[in-house]
């Protein structure tokens, strides 16, 4: 006799989210995700403006301070394989929480640090936490975007990092002289550990990651009548991610990043590219204080100068994510090929004072928003399962390119280049990028609709 026992109805998730309208369930996404990715930009850069203060105060050599600056970095690359594993194993909510917390302890602790030695592991662990926050971030936003906003999702939440960045300059002014180095880190760490409480009570878990996982179906549910609160949801209802397989808790291993034709040559593209970006950028952040000084600033204009380019990247990043979203990753070639000429021209041409301000402010334009724009497109190519991880090993990848910027300008200037000169230097990553993103945007063209990573909408799927 046949089964009479009524079949829970099944929903696919994705026409949901695809369907969405921006609301308040929005602002409150991006307003905790700017607090993250806000004090992740602070605590990585504030290294750099309360440097030369930790310099004095323990009385390091130049190449002991290069390598507290570092050593951040590493764990930055670490940070962002770890977390993005646990984010794929037990869910970005729980993986963000633990890298918020952790990066601000150790804040904390490194303010009360005794010698070198304990700078540097400090540092270190700092660094892990940090890097591993902004690729689990990242795979929330998307997750819950909609292809038509996607990236300029998370370029919209990039912007909090950039501005976090940026800020680190006057806060410092303000704290340092009056209360002494240690308050910056007292500040970002507090600043760090208040921002869970958010985190915990407002930051929804992916739907897409628990629907392809079969976790907690029940909790699907109510973040998705959060989301969408106009959406009827049928009682009993089993949630699924698009057409492809109903649950998939395949153990990550790197392969996955490369199997099938598609991601064997997306996933190579995507890295090199976010190297030869996160030298440059890395040149700039880390540097650029020190070559607006050496180009005849005073040490609190170039200060300024320095927050104004970070300013200015971020409104370059908010420029390019739209463009991203419609025409693909191929779009964002356009901002490395404008970056060139404006990094020739300071590194060749003897500029005025306003020109080179003028023409600098252009370069971090369009050399950070080519920075946001591949961020943005980092993660989306892979399936929800695995996109954590995707982002994380991306990021981690980069990290070689941030660790190669800074080094490469100080050794060119050892070799005789003088500040100027390394501007022409770098020219160079930029152009390497343009012809990655060119490849990209090719394959990504090519990417059937139900693909992730495609610029056609996903097909409803049929039940």
């Amino acid at each position: 006799m046949a089964d009479s026992r009524p079949v829970d109805p099944v929903v696919d998730v994705v026409p949901l989210i695809e369907d969405q309208k921006v609301g308040r369930f929005w602002v409150v996404l991006f307003a905790v995700a700017w607090a993250v990715t806000f004090l992740d930009g602070f605590d990585l850069q504030i290294i750099s403006f309360a440097g030369r203060y930790i310099q004095e105060s323990f009385a390091l050599t130049n190449t002991q301070l290069g390598t507290l600056g570092t050593v951040g970095v590493v764990g930055t690359l670490l940070g962002g394989i770890a977390m993005g594993y646990l984010g794929d194993r037990v869910g970005r909510k729980p993986a963000i929480v633990v890298s918020t917390i952790g990066f601000g302890v150790f804040m904390l602790l490194f303010a009360v640090a005794q010698d070198y030695a304990q700078l540097v592991v400090l540092r270190l662990l700092t660094g892990v936490f940090l890097g591993g926050a902004l690729p689990l971030v990242w795979a929330v936003v998307t997750e819950f975007a909609p292809v038509r906003l996607r990236s300029t999702s998370v370029v919209i939440t990039m912007i909090g990092y950039s501005l976090g960045s940026a800020s680190g300059g006057p806060v410092s002014n303000a704290l340092i002289p009056r209360f002494g180095w240690e308050a910056v880190f007292v500040a970002g760490g507090v600043a760090s550990l208040l921002a869970v409480i958010p985190v915990v009570l407002f930051l929804p878990e992916s739907v897409k990651f628990l629907a392809q996982k079969d976790l907690q179906q029940h909790r699907i549910a109510t973040i998705l009548r959060r989301a969408l609160p106009d959406v009827t949801l049928p009682a009993g209802a089993r949630f699924v991610v698009g057409t492809g397989p109903r649950r998939d808790r395949t153990r990550f291993t790197p392969a996955e990043l490369f199997r099938g034709g598609r991601l064997a040559l997306i996933t190579p593209l995507v890295w090199i590219a976010y190297m030869c970006s996160s030298a440059i950028v890395f040149y700039l952040a880390f540097w650029g204080p020190i070559l607006n000084e050496r180009i005849g600033f005073s040490v609190s204009a170039a200060a300024t100068l320095a927050a104004w380019t970070a300013v200015a990247g971020a409104a370059g990043q908010l420029l390019i994510g739209r463009f991203i979203d419609h025409r693909g990753a191929g779009t964002i070639a356009w901002m490395p090929l404008l970056a060139v000429p404006c990094l020739m021209l300071i590194g060749l041409v003897p500029l005025t004072a306003a020109g080179y301000v003028a023409v600098i402010i252009l370069a971090n334009i369009f050399v950070i928003g080519g920075h946001g724009g591949i961020i943005s497109v980092c993660g989306i190519f892979y399936r929800p399962a695995i996109r954590a991880n995707g982002a994380g090993w991306a990021t981690s990848m980069a990290k070689f390119g941030a660790m190669l910027g800074p080094w490469l300008a100080g050794f060119v200037m050892d070799q005789g280049v003088d500040a100027r000169g390394t501007f022409f230097v770098f020219a160079f990553f930029p152009v390497a990028m343009v012809v990655l993103l060119v490849a990209l945007g090719r394959i990504q063209k090519g990417l059937p609709a139900d693909a992730d990573g495609s610029l056609q909408a996903p097909v409803p799927a049929v039940r």
